[in-house]
């Protein structure tokens, strides 16, 4: 009894691992090239035999190129504070050009390269919003990190020497803004390979783990940075040129895979990989006249608006808008016949009033969250650095121990936020994402008024960092919750551009909050900037609620 009851195991064992085997066959290899021959992940036999290993593939390969995209975009907040740490002590990089003596505004100007490099970053997303049906997600992953390993070279090169003009990191902030624009294109590349029941995991996989490459700037960097590990003399005690060497490398590494492992759909760009390439760098290049106008406003404008903080403000809006509207307009009169048909299927986005709610609302989650990433090193360094007669505290919190940590808080929530809102809806993160938010920005608001006229501001540093860590929680889980919300409400051929457009939009966060802080530290409102913030997240969670999570609303997601 007991071997025939072993020998109907064997035989069921085998018929299951049959029926695997006539699953496989049916559907033949869609990736046998880069461009695959169809792709059905809704199709769940398909999903079976061949879906989910390509998908999963792509990826694993997406996240660590999205992760170092985000890194070489913010690693200005780290390379900044560094320098103005050697400046402080040694007075290395006086940046004769500039001609400034009086420190309060040597440091104000310390958090321009921060905000170009944050418009430049933006202002590519919006190419990289409709790139992917025009080049295919494999071609956008594998020429963003290889490109930006040329201003890492640049990096390397210029602040190795105490003579660094400013101007020459003016134009090396917004070349690292490859990094940002990736993330539209990664996105929208991604939202394709995964069925709509796990785009929500997929997705705060890509963006979560992506979004880390801030947290490694802001960890390793000062490291990198502290050490002669390149062999390169230092400057002021520091080795700031380290930094874009130590990208190199990782870039370089991450590149090789996007170039031979990676696929794309096959609605999707050209069977030729000259094709696509030419593609990719015709619609880069018209992004890059959007931020080359921008960028050059920005540094002509210095001069004006320098003694106004309000005109600090106002510019680096006017300027977002005016990089954003310009881009748009080169896309279309520079593109072939081809890619403006292309462009044309996708620009029905903008006639879908929710294409506007929901880029509201992925503002106040994705754009603040880049935002506070890019300001938090200077912020800690500016709040708590000094006293209030100007003088460096000498028992200031350490910006490398801490500036890290709201990033990596942040990311970490990201995937979490897509978990719950496959769980139960992205509606109901979101809200409760956006309440939290209100309140940790109001107190963040009160904390920096007081440590400001404190005699030891360092009292009042860790409230501060815990008030900040919940508020970079609450902006990652509504990262992951917006973008569920965004990938079920649209269909596939416009989720991918909705998710790049509002990714583009939001990410000029980059440039408006160092910006506006750098205006508040000059003016003495930091506190109020916060406030402000917390009005529009009130905005935010009144149109979430109204559209996306009452019972009985017009889009439940």
């Amino acid at each position: 009894m007991a071997a025939a009851s072993e020998d109907v195991k064997v035989d069921v064992d085998a018929v299951k691992s049959a029926q695997k085997d006539v699953e496989a066959t049916t559907y033949e290899n869609p990736a046998v090239g880069m461009k695959m021959s169809y792709w059905e992940p809704e199709d769940e036999k398909f999903w079976a035999a061949w879906g989910k290993k390509i998908a999963w593939k792509n990826l694993v390969i997406s996240i660590p190129n999205l992760c170092l995209m985000f890194a070489t975009w913010t690693m200005w907040s780290i390379v900044v504070t560094t320098i103005q740490t050697a400046n402080d002590k040694t007075g290395a990089y006086p940046f004769a050009d500039l001609g400034i003596s009086d420190k309060k505004k040597y440091k104000a100007m310390l958090s321009v390269p921060v905000s170009i490099a944050g418009l430049a970053g933006a202002t590519l997303r919006v190419p990289n919003s409709f790139m992917v049906p025009a080049t295919g997600g494999q071609m956008t992953n594998a020429m963003n990190s290889t490109l930006a390993i040329l201003p890492m070279i640049g990096i390397g090169l210029a602040l190795a020497t105490n003579d660094c003009p400013f101007w020459l990191l003016c134009i090396l902030a917004p070349c690292c803004g490859f990094g940002g624009g990736a993330f539209a294109s990664s996105m929208g590349g991604i939202s394709f390979f995964f069925p709509k029941r796990d785009q929500g995991m997929a997705l705060g996989l890509n963006a979560g783990i992506g979004n880390l490459g801030v947290s490694l700037t802001q960890l390793a960097l000062p490291m990198v940075a502290s050490g002669a590990i390149f062999g390169i003399p230092a400057v002021g005690g520091k080795y700031v040129m380290n930094c874009g060497w130590f990208y190199v490398i990782l870039l370089a590494c991450a590149a090789a895979p996007a170039w031979v492992k990676m696929n794309y759909m096959p609605q999707h760009g050209s069977v030729s990989m000259l094709r696509n390439v030419v593609a990719y760098l015709r619609l880069e290049g018209m992004g890059f006249i959007g931020l080359s106008v921008g960028c050059a406003l920005f540094i002509v404008s210095n001069d004006l608006v320098k003694s106004s903080p309000i005109l600090i403000i106002i510019r680096v809006f006017v300027l977002s808008a005016i990089s954003c509207v310009v881009t748009l307009a080169a896309m279309w009169f520079g593109s072939t016949k081809e890619i403006q048909d292309k462009l044309r299927v996708q620009s029905a986005i903008f006639y879908n009033k929710h294409t506007w709610y929901m880029t509201w609302l992925y503002i106040m989650t994705f754009g603040s969250f880049i935002g506070y990433a890019s300001s938090f090193p200077k912020l800690i360094k500016d709040i708590f650095g000094y006293l209030p007669d100007g003088s460096v505290n000498p028992n200031a919190p350490s910006v490398a121990a801490f500036a890290w940590m709201g990033a990596c808080v942040g990311s970490l929530a990201r995937p979490a936020g897509g978990w719950l809102s496959d769980k139960f809806s992205g509606g109901a993160v979101t809200h409760w994402g956006t309440i939290v938010e209100i309140v940790m920005t109001v107190a963040v608001g009160v904390i920096c008024r007081l440590a400001g006229n404190a005699d030891k501001p360092e009292e009042y540093f860790y409230p501060f960092l815990i008030c900040f860590l919940f508020l970079f929680g609450a902006t990652g889980s509504s990262n992951g919750s917006t973008f569920r919300q965004m990938s079920v409400m649209f269909p596939p051929e416009q989720a991918g551009p909705v998710l790049g457009w509002t990714s583009a939009v939001a990410a000029y966060g980059a440039s408006v909050f160092p910006a506006c802080f750098a205006a508040g530290q000059q003016g003495d409102f930091v506190d109020i900037v916060l406030y402000v913030f917390a009005a529009y997240y009130t905005s935010c969670l009144a149109v979430n609620y109204w559209f996306y999570y009452r019972t009985g609303c017009e889009k439940p997601c």
